[in-house]
């Protein structure tokens, strides 16, 4: 059996800071982007997000912590959480504090501590940031039906922050490790140089480009030399001669990095750590993706300890401190919102293991390190995927099976040669497809060399199919507001064939998604100009060559994404109404309406039947399984035919935690399903309806055709943890994993906790103060989060092997 070495005294205390400390509400990037914004209102936005940049970077606090060996933070205050305004305007915080709710804050709504001065800044500048946050502008350009349609609950509309950080992407971090942001400054100098005098056509977009590089670049190699000063200046104060010695040594390090090519395996997790940290302070924050993360420090791991100049122990100990700096990056938002993420998540993911640009084996010594820090240190950031294919070592298996056994489904698992397929047929060039990493949650991206715009334009990427079942059967009307949103397809008592109900859902969910994809068009034609990332775009691949920002298609590869809400849910109402009505008529049509109308209060015979007598997705039933075919294959299909300002559309299931969200928006489901309750998340099955084992699950997620979701798609199981022990257990998951994936499977991530212990946390959450739970795209903490989410995960099967 694998065994995780010892942890450090170092990082045990590392740790216990981060476990024991609050977040605190930092304004000082605030206060720097409001007055600069306040100055700049007519600068073009490429410079002037570079400038905002340098000013940040320049003028934010830096911090070197007690013990720390690879330092960085966000923020004046230690785990201080930012607020990026310029997107998401910031009303919610008045709001927040004037109601009480801000202070009465749980920890699974993201408690966090405000200093006075903070609060009544945020209320002077909050009505500023009202009228000039990106959702503000966005939402101006769009047309006349967008209230109407989005009041169908189908699409996402989210009142509580108006837009949000785009976030998914993950830019080159190999080229900053490798090459030095001082290369590619010396490239933009030229390319300025080449346009000198000679700016027509489309040469003032790159004349703007290239000086916007230049600017960001300097912004970063200032922001590391700063903490070179900060780190000479605590040697000079402290009387402790190793960690004199230490923070010389983090001394050379900063002053060296950013600029320069890294010289080992130090340098080059610090870089990673403090680019990470840039892209952060630029604007892109949540489900930021670090990628593939043992490749980026791996090959420099090696030659140090071949050649001596580290240990095994101390190159962990070097990982343990950089997962926890990732882990202390700490999102932030309203209340409402941070319930759907997991409380404290970034969801900020490392890929390891896959293959390299060559096809071999690209596992290393990082490869396990990542993992022995995932499994020790019991984090739920960073996310981390684990890509397997059939020439993975068996111990890389082992180690990944019991780093997710103790550490709730992180690693996540996933397909690398059907991921590295699809992507190659979507267009990458083999060499890039097998470069992948995955993005957020489940979505798949180029390793620094695409902009995917997985989440969709700021965020905006989900639409709720349940909802469309109900405005099929109720003639395009939402039952919660009875708003006419749809279009007029009749009442479910009028239709008298299942091909009818077939008809109207088909009719209603191509209405809907044509209007979102509208809607994604035009605030991403709209608000990518307005928010440009020059420091994301002078690594990424294609933006140098093309002169253009990431966000204005200068990747070398542009994809947007969007991904379905509530699979199992729709499929399992379609299925139920087919069944009770016109198959074995246990039901009229006109009862079940109205059944599905009173919420099920009066008919709860006909509800059981529905949850119980009904087939159901999950079962490896045909009669479930077409119909998921069928709706699959319709949206999958329709996305994928989409074009938008960049490039074409891909289609993904998943659902972060939302789907628990969301089913409090979306009135009874045919299904037996009541206002109000979850519904089911990712490609999973509706919790608890999966009841012949893990294979006829599997079964039916295959028939989604996963094939067609090049935006990701996320399954999730439970097994109880009694069919999993010893050695024994390991490879009975191995087997399932590898067969699943071998029939055409993309990902699969699991819990490995019985209901049983769950409920024992819920009433005695010190005891289980570090229990790490999947809960959908992301884990965290069981006890932080609200307990809608934890009876959910309750709700879901117990699956044994």
């Amino acid at each position: 059996m694998y065994k995780f070495p010892e942890i450090s005294d170092r990082v045990k205390k590392l740790r216990k800071k981060y476990r024991d400390v609050l977040p605190t509400f930092d304004s000082e990037r605030t206060r720097i982007v409001t007055d600069y914004y306040k100055e700049s209102m007519y600068e073009v936005p490429m410079i002037r997000r570079a400038k905002a940049l340098y000013k940040i970077l320049s003028g934010v606090t830096v911090r070197i912590e007690p013990d720390e060996l690879i330092v960085g933070n966000t923020g004046k205050y230690y785990k201080g959480a930012m607020i990026f305004a310029e997107y998401t305007g910031i009303d919610w915080i008045p709001r927040e504090l004037e109601s009480g709710k801000f202070d009465s804050r749980t920890l699974a709504e993201a408690k966090t501590y405000m200093f006075e001065e903070n609060r009544e800044y945020f209320k002077e500048v909050a009505p500023f940031w009202h009228d000039h946050c990106v959702g503000a502008i966005t939402e101006v350009y769009m047309p006349e039906e967008y209230k109407t349609v989005t009041a169908s609950g189908s699409m996402l509309y989210n009142p509580y922050h108006r837009s949000q950080v785009h976030g998914h992407f993950n830019a080159n971090y190999r080229k900053v490790v490798e090459k030095g942001l001082g290369a590619i400054r010396a490239e933009a100098k030229e390319k300025l140089e080449e346009l000198h005098g000679n700016i027509g056509g489309e040469n003032a977009e790159k004349w703007y480009f290239y000086q916007s590089v230049v600017i960001s670049c300097d912004a970063a190699i200032l922001f590391s030399k700063r903490f070179a000063e900060e780190a000479r200046r605590q040697a000079a104060e402290t009387s402790d001669e190793k960690r004199r010695s230490e923070l010389l040594e983090i001394a050379n390090r900063m002053d060296w990095i950013m600029e320069n090519p890294c010289r080992n395996f130090k340098d080059a997790v610090q870089a990673v750590l403090l680019y990470h940290l840039i892209l952060s302070y630029e604007g892109s924050y949540l489900g930021l993706t670090i990628g593939r993360f043992d490749q980026h420090v791996g090959d420099y791991l090696h030659r140090d300890l071949e050649e001596g100049r580290i240990t095994e122990d101390e190159a962990q100990e070097i990982i343990d401190c950089f997962c926890l700096k990732v882990a202390e990056m700490i999102s932030s938002g309203p209340a409402e919102f941070m319930t759907q993420i997991g409380a404290y998540s970034g969801n900020m993911r490392l890929t390891i293991g896959g293959r390299k640009k060559d096809g071999t084996d690209a596992s290393n010594e990082a490869t396990y390190m990542t993992l022995n820090s995932m499994a020790r240190l019991k984090l739920h950031d960073p996310n981390t995927s684990l890509c397997v294919h059939k020439d993975t070592p068996d111990k890389l298996w082992e180690a990944g099976v019991e780093t997710s056994k103790v550490c709730g489904g992180n690693p996540t698992f996933d397909n690398t040669d059907f991921i590295i397929g699809i992507l190659h047929n979507r267009g990458l060039e083999i060499e890039d497809a097998r470069n992948f990493c995955i993005v957020g949650c489940v979505e798949l991206s180029g390793s620094g060399c695409e902009f995917a715009n997985v989440s969709g334009p700021f965020s905006r990427t989900f639409i709720t199919i349940p909802q469309i079942v109900l405005q099929a059967i109720n003639d395009g009307k939402n039952p919660v507001n009875n708003i006419q949103a749809g279009l007029h397809t009749g009442y479910l008592y009028e239709m008298e064939s299942f091909d009818q109900v077939r008809d109207a859902f088909a009719k209603q969910l191509k209405y809907f998604m044509d209007w979102q994809h509208t809607f994604d068009t035009l605030t991403e034609y709209v608000g990518n100009k307005l928010v440009p990332v020059p420091i994301a775009s002078a690594t990424v691949d294609g933006c140098m060559e093309s002169g253009k920002d990431m966000m204005v298609g200068g990747a070398k590869y542009n994809s947007t994404g969007n991904a379905a809400i509530g699979m199992g849910t729709c499929v399992d109402s379609l299925a139920a109404i087919k069944y009770l009505v016109f198959d074995k008529k246990i039901s009229t049509a006109r009862e079940l309406y109205d059944a599905v109308m009173a919420n099920w209060e009066g008919y709860e015979p006909l509800r059981q039947a529905a949850k119980n007598q009904a087939p159901a997705f999950g079962n490896g039933d045909q009669y479930a399984d077409e119909i998921a075919s069928w709706v699959s294959d319709m949206y999958a299909d329709r996305i994928n035919s989409y074009t938008g300002p960049r490039g074409g559309y891909q289609a993904g299931i998943y659902s972060a935690g939302i789907h628990v969200a969301f089913g409090k928006g979306v009135f009874a489901t045919p299904n037996g399903r009541m206002t109000g309750e979850p519904l089911s998340d990712g490609a999973s099955p509706t919790q608890g309806a999966d009841r012949n084992g893990p294979t006829c699950v599997a079964r039916s997620v295959l028939s989604l055709h996963p094939y067609k979701y090049m935006n990701g798609m996320q399954f999730n199981m439970k097994f109880h943890p009694s069919c999993l022990q010893g050695e024994e257990g390991v490879l009975k998951l191995r087997s399932f994993v590898e067969s699943f994936f071998e029939e055409g499977g993309m990902q699969v991530q699991y819990n490995i906790v019985s209901s049983d212990t769950l409920r024992a946390a819920q009433k005695d959450p010190d005891e289980y103060k570090d229990l790490v739970v999947r809960v959908a795209g992301f884990s965290a903490y069981f006890v932080e989060l609200v307990p809608e989410l934890q009876n959910d995960l309750i709700s879901r099967t117990d699956i044994n092997m």
